[in-house]
């Protein structure tokens, strides 16, 4: 995830596309990424603890792997200082990499690393997965569309109840500054609501939440009934996407198309289900995107249940 936003983001162009000529720093940053998250794992000791934060003994410890001597533990604490600027203790894999980079390469440029204000700002954390496919973490289980509806009474139930509101954000929120990122919205899908856990509709569901809210990067207090909604709406989307996408390419033809709508409930004939796939796909390439394909049903099946729930 990092090697990604850093291409698109500050290699490339901006959008959300790794294009042929950012291809080169997408190695790259594959590469610098991953090698730094292995010390990092080895130094943090997070394959046992999975909290994937790292103290000053675990940061003092560990430099040494880098080729980074610190000469003493006061020297230790001073640097480690620089990178937990809230003083909580603990720093997050995007701040320690960070640090690294201004070690090995410090060619301090503010807008490089842009997005990395502090451990209380951000945590773009790239996961460790087994397995040889990249999409093995997607689905932990088999599901249906009985552990969605559960799981939809479940959500709604703490969306009401401004106690057990409170409880969620502030195991999201740890630190409790009233803002998360994408990153602890990862972790809490992960450890939760493992239901939730398909990457391209959290990723979908934490942009849409951001969007609607003041435009940072944050998801703040006041916008988390909406962040769970999203997370909810998207997955499930995602889910019924998923389970007519055949050949598993992220993109549905018509015939995929035509399953999804019969999947939802929402049935159609030849030409009226030919019509509504030209809506989506503008270009007329003959197939669409899960982001299309999100903004075309959210149209269609709005979700009024978390709509008024949201507006209470």
């Amino acid at each position: 995830m990092r090697a990604y936003k850093k291409t698109i983001l500050k290699d490339g162009d901006g959008d959300d596309w790794v294009e042929k000529r950012e291809f080169h720093a997408l190695l790259l940053n594959i590469f610098w990424f991953n090698k730094i998250w292995g010390v990092f794992e080895q130094m943090t000791g997070c394959a046992q603890n999975a909290d994937r934060r790292m103290d000053v003994d675990e940061f003092y410890a560990g430099m040494a792997q880098l080729g980074l001597h610190l000469t003493s533990k006061q020297e230790a604490q001073a640097e480690f200082a620089k990178i937990d600027t809230n003083s909580g203790g603990q720093v997050l894999f995007v701040e320690f990499c960070a640090y690294i980079r201004k070690r090995v390469n410090p060619d301090d440029n503010p807008n490089f690393d842009a997005d990395i204000v502090s451990g209380e700002h951000c945590g773009k954390v790239l996961r460790k997965h087994g397995g040889h496919k990249a999409t093995n973490s997607h689905f932990v289980c088999k599901k249906c569309f009985k552990d969605f509806d559960e799981l939809e009474k479940v959500i709604k139930a703490i969306v009401r109840d401004k106690k057990k509101l409170k409880e969620l954000w502030n195991r999201l929120d740890f630190n409790g500054n009233n803002i998360v990122s994408l990153a602890e919205i990862d972790k809490l899908a992960v450890e939760a609501y493992p239901l939730l856990n398909h990457k391209p509709a959290l990723m979908r569901a934490y942009k849409k939440t951001i969007k609607e809210g003041n435009g940072d990067d944050w998801v703040q207090k006041k916008e988390f009934k909406s962040l769970l909604a999203n997370l909810f709406y998207f997955n499930k989307i995602f889910w019924v996407f998923d389970q007519v996408d055949n050949d598993h390419d992220r993109r549905l033809d018509f015939h995929e198309f035509k399953q999804c709508l019969s999947l939802c409930g929402t049935p159609m004939h030849e030409a009226q289900a030919r019509q509504e796939f030209q809506k989506v796909d503008r270009n007329g390439g003959g197939i669409i995107l899960f982001d299309e394909f999100c903004l075309y049903f959210a149209s269609k099946e709005c979700p009024e249940a978390f709509r008024d729930l949201l507006t209470d």
